[in-house]
């Protein structure tokens, strides 16, 4: 058998692999979920592309930013390590060409995997930030919302400490049967329980999701026949550790204040353009009127 020649491979096709899925048709249901979690990293990529370039999101950026740095050191290891993938039924069996991307004479090499990777590196990162706090308890956007609403909230503590001061003043004098009291304070724990009943919910809904999703997309890399189990344990395993290294970055100073800075920056310059937008928008109706 010779390869094909050259004039031949010019005109031959070759799907797109990073979006090219193929599932067993017998099973309706598990299959094509399992197909459709195949296509996180995807689906990911554009989810964090869009929040970082059109609501200006500084940590989708960074996230962003590590998923790819992720998916270069994937890279580099499968060149070095050189394992193919395991034979699929659409793999050109016996023809010598194993290991082939379909169609191709490129190599294909399944060690490890770079869907497995992306996935538990950016699981790892969000459940990090979501039970840490984001970064030594700072969230990054966070520190402009503090100060734009240090003067209300200085505010409210006055009243609050006028209000509470009249409660007492009137249990005091005698001139009240305690009412009041009872009722400000059934509000303030009832505000206390709803405000942890949604953080806890929030916590354990994004750190279960989270989780889920990276093993179903694991899972599903064995399931389909793209990887074997080693290959998608061993991305798992890089991913897990690329993960903590690049939470572990953003809770140093030095990385945490340039995030908020830039993220203040852009938020400036967000407002100015808006301003100016505005502007523009008024002087063209005066013209009008």
């Amino acid at each position: 058998y010779s390869p094909p020649s050259t004039t031949a491979m010019e005109h031959q096709w070759k799907p797109f692999s990073l979006t090219h899925i193929t599932y067993p048709a017998h099973s309706p249901v598990i299959a094509p979920l399992l197909a459709l979690l195949s296509l996180t990293p995807p689906f990911g990529v554009c989810a964090l592309a869009t929040a970082a370039l059109v609501y200006k999101d500084v940590l989708a950026a960074y996230l962003l930013a590590g998923s790819v740095s992720s998916a270069v050191v994937t890279s580099i290891i499968k060149k070095a390590v050189r394992q193919p993938r395991p034979m699929r039924y659409d793999d050109e069996v016996g023809d010598g060409y194993e290991g082939m991307v379909v169609g191709t004479m490129e190599a294909d090499y399944g060690m490890p995997s770079n869907h497995s990777c992306y996935v538990w590196f950016c699981a790892v990162f969000i459940v990090l930030y979501t039970l840490r706090g984001g970064g030594g308890g700072l969230r990054i956007g966070q520190a402009e919302e503090e100060a734009s609403s240090s003067s209300s909230s200085s505010t409210v503590a006055q009243l609050e400490t006028s209000s509470s001061q009249s409660h007492s003043n009137t249990c005091i004098n005698g001139n009240g049967n305690g009412y009041a009291s009872a009722s400000t304070t059934t509000t303030t724990t009832t505000c206390v329980i709803s405000t942890n009943t949604w953080h806890n919910l929030h916590t354990s809904i994004t750190v279960i999701l989270s989780l889920l999703i990276a093993v179903g997309c694991s899972y599903s890399r064995i399931y389909l026949g793209y990887h074997t189990a080693m290959q998608a344990y061993v991305g798992s395993a890089v991913g897990v550790l690329l993960g903590c290294i690049w939470y572990g970055l953003i809770e140093t100073d030095r990385v945490r204040r340039s995030l908020i800075s830039l993220d203040a920056t852009l938020r400036e310059l967000e407002r100015g353009r808006m301003q100016l937008r505005l502007g523009g928008l008024n002087s063209n109706g005066m013209k009008n009127d």
